[in-house]
């Protein structure tokens, strides 16, 4: 066994000078898109396929890709993408690579006035050959890749924010559920209270012992303060208020302003979420918020055909009438 595996490695040894005369790897980009957005950065998918000719595996580190918007050099992206690829094979490997637009917007002039960036992506590989007598210490490789991407300065607020009262038959049934013996009207009387700042009259139940439904409604307000439209359809929502989720799903409510998007939702909880957390933001008119959405947006057919994942996170605080 150990004869035949010397004999097989010596053939390949001895052919590799000739075979290099005529064989080199091959190394090429076969898919490069924009694949993903935030409000805060842009995601490219790079697809990097090698083919190896020489009965010996070839390993390297990766790309380096440069980055470069509207002229300046903003981001590098050293060792992307590396990986092996077996003898007289070809493999293909995906990776990707985020830009942050702040990195962006402080070197391109005039960024909010800008609506799409041209971006340049200068890419270099080096494949390192075996060390066999003829062969180079490694091949290279250069590309250049070009895409716009839209120019975004995000600014998100929750505005609107109302939430209605049970009604009388509802507290009863929730009263009924729980079993508890509580005046009905007098319950509902309390949450009132509780929902308009105001200490309950009669403090006859705890509202968060009930499983009552609650009726939320408040607009998310999208708003860019570069140029780049930011259009959807629908969006996915999931809503945090003081630190703790109050309600999640899907809206289609949506209208646009210029570069303002306006996104309704109705929604209903439970009075089972009125922890301490949540209770504050009545009682103080105020809190803090945290959205975190998902959408489809559509991009000009240059930059992508098919909607780009829009995916956001983003917080701040409001206040209640």
């Amino acid at each position: 066994m150990k004869r035949t595996l010397a004999a097989l490695l010596a053939a390949a040894l001895i052919s590799l000078p000739a075979f290099a005369q005529f064989a080199k790897p091959t190394a090429e980009i076969t898919k490069f898109r924009v694949e993903a957005i935030s409000l805060r950065d842009i995601t490219f998918l790079f697809e990097l396929t090698v083919k190896n000719p020489y009965p010996l595996g070839l390993s390297f580190s990766g790309m380096t890709l440069d980055f470069s918007v509207e002229g300046s050099k903003v981001f590098t992206a050293a060792g992307k993408g590396g990986f092996s690829v077996g003898a007289r094979s070809s493999k293909a490997q995906a990776f990707t690579v985020t830009l942050a637009y702040d990195a962006v917007a402080k070197l391109v002039k005039d960024y909010a006035t800008k609506d799409y960036l041209a971006t340049v992506i200068d890419g270099t590989l080096a494949i390192p050959l075996p060390k066999i007598p003829g062969l180079p210490k490694d091949i290279a490789f250069s590309y250049r890749l070009e895409k716009k991407i839209p120019a975004i300065k995000p600014r998100l607020a929750v505005t609107g924010f109302i939430v209605t009262p049970p009604s009388a038959e509802e507290v009863a049934k929730a009263i009924a559920k729980a079993g508890k013996k509580v005046d009905a009207a007098k319950a509902r009387a309390a949450i009132a209270d509780l929902l308009a700042g105001k200490k309950p009259a009669a403090a006859v139940i705890d509202p968060a012992e009930l499983d009552v439904p609650l009726r939320v409604s408040f607009t998310i307000e999208v708003a860019n303060e570069a140029k780049a439209p930011l259009g959807f359809a629908k969006l996915g929502y999931e809503l945090f208020v003081n630190g703790e989720s109050l309600v999640a799903g899907e809206s289609t409510e949506i209208r646009r302003e210029g570069s303002r998007t306006f996104v309704t939702v109705t929604s209903v909880f439970s009075a089972k979420k009125l922890s301490k957390g949540v209770k504050a933001l009545f009682s103080d008119r105020k809190g803090t918020f945290r959205v975190v959405g998902a959408a489809a947006l559509q991009l000009p057919a240059e930059i992508r055909s098919d909607p780009v994942p829009l995916a956001f996170d983003e917080g701040g605080s409001f206040s209640l009438k």
